[in-house]
């Protein structure tokens, strides 16, 4: 018959009560939780945001298709991940939705039991009894003193002083879990809304864009306004032996805003500039070589003077040509310095060749189509690297641990204890002092104990 009922009350459910049991089910938040660590310990062990022919090498091409096709290789913002911390969050809202109600009513409705009766003294887990000889009048007006807000309760036979506090510490775990929703959305703020990039700047020069990297590109981002390096600084150890080991690289950057320096910083490992929600950090260095070339066609003209830097591709004027500049080198086979270039030519394989300094190379097309070239100058500059991250959501994360630790605070340290001390109106009765706290109960106890031996020395016992 019982199962019977059950079935029936089961039926009679919506879909929305169903829902909401889904939703608060404490099997959903142990779940989830599992869930989210082991996904962490993948995202740790899988590298992210790499290039793709570096998780080609590692795992095959076969293994990188299942593992990319799941987003594995960026998992921390792609949906699904994203999915799963919303889950948490409703899980959580219906949860804490579910129990409030009656943890309110507990706070705010008016205490019944403030008189303190022989029926309530066996279920009261701390009673004291005191029989007190002298002034009563005395021992009351000593008692107001312990019990500044104690509410007097009269009745027949005895009037009762009642006392409590600490009737809000049982939000403290509805204020943790409201601090876990506030981490969990300016999480999911800072997935969908915020941005990793990088930007290299030369000394000197000024840009107004970084480069975030998506599926092996480099996609440019305006920010809005400017950032110049001023200077680049870098240190060494005073080590004996030819190789250096740096000891500290910092960067001097300006903030422009149509055109006015409106910030200067210099920036350092760890110590980052923060501008209209960005934050630049000192991430790299490294120097570019800016080479000059001469070009001319054999008997045509005079020579064209050209600048590129390394992996550049700059047009030959008058022609359907480009020069790609692939790398210098400082000494090549004791000939000296030299430039490894590729002439690329429409409708022709490229063609790469060396330049050396002070020495020109032919590099003949078709016939009577020859080019010369000549490596006229390299000039060496150095830039500063720089990460750039913006996370909207980490100022509400911020709030959002404040609150926890103020909820772990009220949980922990805090309980809402109850005390009656109810006095006999005729003489030689006794005083009957009974306390009860919703936990922390070894505490409590020490405290109600301290308190009867308070008691008891200030009045004579018979």
């Amino acid at each position: 018959m019982k199962e019977n009922e059950i079935t029936v009350s089961e039926k009679k459910k919506g879909f929305f009560d169903i829902l909401y049991d889904f939703f608060r089910s404490l099997k959903l938040t142990i779940s989830l939780l599992i869930l989210l660590a082991v996904l962490s310990i993948i995202g740790t062990l899988i590298k992210q945001n790499a290039p793709s022919m570096e998780y080609i090498q590692r795992y095959g091409v076969s293994l990188y298709n299942v593992l990319d096709f799941f987003n594995l290789f960026d998992m921390f913002h792609s949906w699904w991940f994203s999915a799963i911390l919303l889950l948490l969050v409703f899980n959580l809202i219906a949860c804490s939705l579910h129990r409030f109600p009656s943890v309110w009513r507990q706070i705010s409705r008016k205490t019944d039991s403030k008189e303190l009766k022989d029926s309530m003294l066996k279920a009261l887990p701390y009673v004291e009894r005191i029989r007190p000889e002298g002034k009563e009048e005395e021992f009351q007006a000593r008692m107001k003193k312990w019990f500044k807000k104690a509410q007097r309760v009269e009745s027949e036979s005895f009037f009762t002083l009642y006392g409590e506090k600490g009737r809000f510490s049982r939000l403290g775990v509805y204020l943790t879990h409201l601090s876990v929703l506030i981490i969990l959305i300016g999480g999911l703020a800072g997935s969908i809304y915020g941005y990793r990039g990088f930007v290299n700047i030369l000394e000197g020069e000024t840009v107004d864009h970084i480069y975030s990297r998506e599926k092996d590109q480099d996609i440019p981002k305006p920010i809005g306004f400017s950032i110049r390096c001023d200077d680049f600084n870098i240190s060494y150890y005073d080590l004996p032996g030819t190789e250096k080991h740096v000891k500290e690289y910092s960067s001097n950057l300006s903030v422009l805003e149509n055109g006015k320096e409106v910030l200067k910083k210099t920036i350092k490992v760890n110590h980052p500039l923060h501008y209209r929600g960005l934050s630049f950090y000192q991430s790299s260095y490294g120097s570019i070589r800016h080479i000059t070339l001469g070009i001319q066609e054999k008997g045509k003209g005079e020579k064209i003077i050209l600048k590129a830097s390394e992996g550049e591709d700059i047009p030959i004027p008058g022609s359907n040509a480009f020069i790609r500049v692939l790398k210098y080198v400082p000494q090549i086979h004791n000939l000296g310095e030299g430039v490894q270039m590729i002439l690329l030519r429409p409708n022709q394989a490229p063609q790469p060749f060396w330049v050396l300094k002070n020495e020109s190379r032919s590099k003949p097309g078709r016939e009577n189509d020859g080019v010369l070239f000549t490596l006229e100058e390299v000039a060496q500059r150095d830039y500063t690297g720089l990460q750039v991250t913006k996370d909207p959501g980490v100022w509400i994360v911020w709030v959002g641990c404040g609150l926890m630790v103020l909820g772990l605070i009220i949980s922990f340290f805090f309980s809402h204890q109850k005390v009656w001390v109810r006095f006999p109106k005729k003489p030689g009765g006794e005083i009957v002092l009974a306390g009860a706290t919703n936990k922390n109960r070894v505490g409590f106890e020490k405290k109600f104990k301290q308190l009867a031996k308070e008691v008891r020395n200030t009045i004579k016992f018979q």
